[in-house]
């Protein structure tokens, strides 16, 4: 447990693993705890965690106002590991900040992996957040995971595993504090309101999606991917908004096979060369 003094947020991070990094950059209203299936790439490499401003634990100096918001605190998270360059992984609204991390900050991004994720805004996806923002205004914040999930989750995955479902709806209830934030990323969304430039993406990308994603379906994703000029698109079958909670194995050695496909393109992080001086964590690079 860490966190780093950034200029809008004091920003929770994890570090776990040693090797080359990977940033990890959670969706709408999760938390880092979303990443923990990906445990097992901690073995090649270092994995960053954190909860976006206003999420979780970090504690938000300044509201966000927009999307740039939160790539703005991403960029500064590095600076304070003192890492150039990582891997950027994004899921869902944590892919549309990653696309905008390589497209404004191309030196710091060596490969890029958005899990489902879009790069404009469609007839069907404003439906779908003006959809998720009712249910937060209006209704209790457990029926607001409940719709998340239930729209997010493969029905293969609900039918085999009610009990596994009802659990991952009673954790994501527990945090009620975070209707604050995620109203004010639905806002930042709903302000961004136009299309992401994809094309000036200069990292190899491997864009992933669930078959059964209904809350940002794949062909938007595959979509995405064509307009990418060095990038593959993956679908995970039987899946739907969350395909590393559902079928984890499948998805981090899909993974784990583009990064190490250039592994030492970028000088690793080594968790056991972290020291603490002065209150702050210092990253020896290898």
């Amino acid at each position: 447990m860490a966190w780093a003094d950034l200029t809008d947020v004091r920003c929770y991070y994890e570090l776990l693993g040693r090797g080359d990094p990977i940033l990890f950059i959670p969706g709408l209203g999760a938390t880092c705890d979303v990443w923990r299936p990906a445990a097992p790439l901690a073995d090649s490499f270092n994995l960053i965690y954190s909860d976006n401003r206003g999420i979780g634990q970090s504690i938000p100096k300044r509201p966000a106002t927009s999307l740039s918001c939160f790539t703005s605190d991403m960029v500064e998270l590095l600076d304070f590991l003192q890492l150039d360059r990582a891997h950027v992984i994004g899921m869902s609204l944590g892919g549309i900040v990653a696309q905008r991390f390589a497209i404004d900050h191309p030196s710091r991004v060596d490969r890029l992996v958005l899990i489902s994720s879009a790069h404009r805004t469609t007839p069907y996806l404003k439906g779908v957040s003006s959809l998720l923002a009712m249910a937060l205004r209006k209704m209790p914040w457990e029926f607001f995971v409940r719709t998340v999930e239930v729209l997010g989750t493969a029905p293969q995955f609900i039918d085999a595993n009610p009990q596994e479902f009802e659990r991952r709806i009673g954790e994501r209830s527990d945090c009620r504090g975070c209707r604050d934030a995620v109203a004010r990323q639905l806002q930042c969304l709903a302000d961004d309101g136009g299309e992401t430039d994809v094309a000036r993406i200069a990292a190899p990308t491997l864009v992933l999606a669930g078959e059964h994603d209904a809350l940002i379906p794949s062909t938007y994703a595959r979509q995405m991917a064509g307009e990418i000029s060095d990038a593959r698109f993956e679908l995970i079958k039987e899946t739907g908004h969350n395909p590393l909670a559902e079928r984890p194995l499948e998805v981090i050695e899909r993974i784990a096979r583009f990064l190490k496909s250039r592994q030492h393109a970028v000088r690793g992080l080594q968790t056991d060369s972290l020291h603490v001086a002065g209150g702050r964590r210092i990253a020896q690079m290898a």
